[in-house]
């Protein structure tokens, strides 16, 4: 009999996996497929080198090296294969960073969203440093490089369309340009800039022993706010993703691809957006933004641990788009929207000595969302957000006060287009609650933590059982039908579990229940080190 099994972060044991809303089963199948892309990308060693030369405009006798494997990356998302160049007296290191298609429920979406951000924040964003994306192909095999690696003549053409471009009031052209390749890769990719430590250091790496230091914590403030504040900087007329296209443009016409939306539709949750919807208006974002945790909550099999947690659920999700209007300022439900990072944490950040930014080495899930959104980051002081409670709850306070002055002071001495103050609304969203509800909507499963706590009791609302259990008829028709099916849902989980671990007996390390101690929950994606 198996005592364990293995997923991507680590090895999970029955009596774990029972006690974790996490879907187990659908994670399990990660670790094979993450063995079979290392496998099938290590086999293309030879086109990966041919591919890092023709994006670099190498000559024949120059070399690219793939290296071992066991220096590869593995992230959330990506896995980043380093390869070392050699040219004359040239000795330097590159990123392939390939999608993993087993995380992710499009991978050319995530892919031209995240190209989309690099080529608006190059062009815009001037103050922030990034990577340098040299090329990039897609799962279609359409490959891109940057201009400055093709012939003059060919660079001369494209400058004088960039320019035609923005005089007759076109999308924007990139400096990217498409490129014949006969080399081809099972996956797309980006090819990047290596950051090496002279840059700096990753902060979630010195994140613990050095965070009390007062200097270095003021420096990584006011580095956060000039983060924000320039992508903020040019307003956004609706709230979206930016997206490559094959004609080298980059328009905000992708829906809204934030984090937790991959992983809820890679976790099987049917789609609420459609990859085209973008939105006008605060109201219609947020009901779809609802609809997307409705259907998670549906279609999860693991969703829930007993018939009061279901009800518990329901009675949540209708309480928040109950008080989803106390939210949404009036005088900007039709925009201007911001850009803003969706997954930012201490593991895509890169400073030096003091704390100071020097480097953002990741620009996934970015999009132009509700200025009611921007906030400080809830992993200022160390905590995941569900911690936030009592003195630490203070200690968050104290810190989200130093970062909206410093936001203010800098976002008084920048020429601002858009008619507002964002510092002075975060502290409006801080004061009426607004910082829990955003974080409700959107993060995987806040809501299931922090509602109750932070924002009912504005409200007067205590929600105990009996309350639950009358709000729970108001999230659809014949709510105790849906309870039912959630119950057979999982049992039958439960069961699948039983066989994955080899356990013959039902009941033999049964799960918890009830709502003794803590809740069979895992908060995912709410810590410092993101998701």
């Amino acid at each position: 009999m198996s005592a364990t099994l293995s997923l991507l972060d680590g090895d999970i044991t029955y009596e774990s996996a029972t006690q974790t809303d996490r879907n187990v089963i659908n994670q399990l199948a990660y670790v094979p497929a993450s063995k079979a892309l290392y496998q099938s990308l290590w086999e293309q060693q030879h086109a990966i080198s041919a591919v890092v030369k023709r994006h670099l405009r190498l000559c024949h006798q120059d070399t690219c090296t793939v290296l071992p494997q066991s220096q590869w990356i593995q992230g959330s998302f990506n896995l980043c294969i380093p390869v070392q160049v050699t040219s004359g007296a040239r000795n330097t290191k590159v990123l392939l960073r390939c999608p993993m298609p087993h995380k992710l429920p499009e991978v050319d979406e995530k892919l031209r969203c995240e190209v989309g951000t690099y080529v608006w924040m190059q062009e815009n964003c001037r103050d922030v440093r990034i990577p340098y994306l040299y090329g990039f192909g897609f799962s279609d095999h359409h490959q891109f490089t940057h201009m400055t690696q093709r012939p003059w003549y060919i660079r001369l053409m494209h400058r004088f369309k960039r320019f035609s471009f923005k005089l007759l009031g076109y999308p924007s052209l990139s400096q990217y340009m498409e490129i014949p390749m006969s080399n081809r890769l099972p996956t797309a990719y980006m090819l990047l800039e290596y950051v090496d430590t002279d840059v700096g250091q990753i902060l979630s790496n010195i994140w613990t022993g050095q965070r009390a230091v007062p200097v270095r914590g003021e420096n990584l403030l006011r580095s956060l706010a000039q983060l924000m504040l320039s992508l903020a900087r040019i307003p956004q007329p609706r709230i979206g993703s930016f997206e490559f296209r094959d004609d080298c443009t980059v328009t905000l016409t992708n829906r809204p691809l934030t984090c937790s939306m991959v992983i809820l539709e890679n976790n099987g949750t049917p789609r609420a957006m459609q990859r085209s919807d973008t939105y006008l208006s605060t109201e219609s974002f947020v009901a779809d933004m609802l609809s997307v945790h409705d259907n998670r909550f549906l279609s999860d099999p693991n969703a829930i641990y007993d018939d009061d947690d279901c009800r518990s659920q329901m009675a949540i999700r209708t309480v928040l788009r109950a008080l989803s209007h106390h939210y949404i300022k009036k005088e900007r439900r039709n925009g201007p929207f911001f850009l803003q990072f969706t997954d930012l944490h201490p593991s895509n950040i890169l400073v030096d000595d003091e704390w100071n930014i020097t480097c953002l080495i990741d620009l996934e899930w970015v999009c132009a969302l509700p200025a009611e959104m921007m906030a400080a980051p809830y992993w200022l002081t160390g905590y995941k957000i569900d911690e936030l409670e009592g003195q630490r709850l203070d200690e968050f306070d104290k810190v989200r006060k130093g970062f909206t002055h410093i936001f203010e002071g800098l976002e008084r001495g920048m020429p601002v287009t858009y008619g507002l103050s964002l510092a002075r609304l975060m502290n409006e969203m801080w004061d009426i609650k607004g910082f829990w509800f955003w974080h409700c909507i959107g993060s995987v499963n806040a809501m299931l933590y922090v509602l109750a706590d932070h924002v009912c009791p504005s409200y007067g609302l205590h929600l105990s059982a009996e309350t639950e259990e009358i709000l729970s008829r108001l999230w659809c028709e014949d709510s105790e039908k849906v309870v039912k099916r959630k119950i057979a849902e999982q049992e039958s989980y439960q069961q699948e579990l039983r066989r994955l671990f080899g356990i013959d007996e039902i009941g033999q390390l049964s799960p918890g229940k009830g709502k003794t101690g803590s809740p069979r929950r895992s908060n995912e994606g709410q810590g410092p080190g993101g998701s």
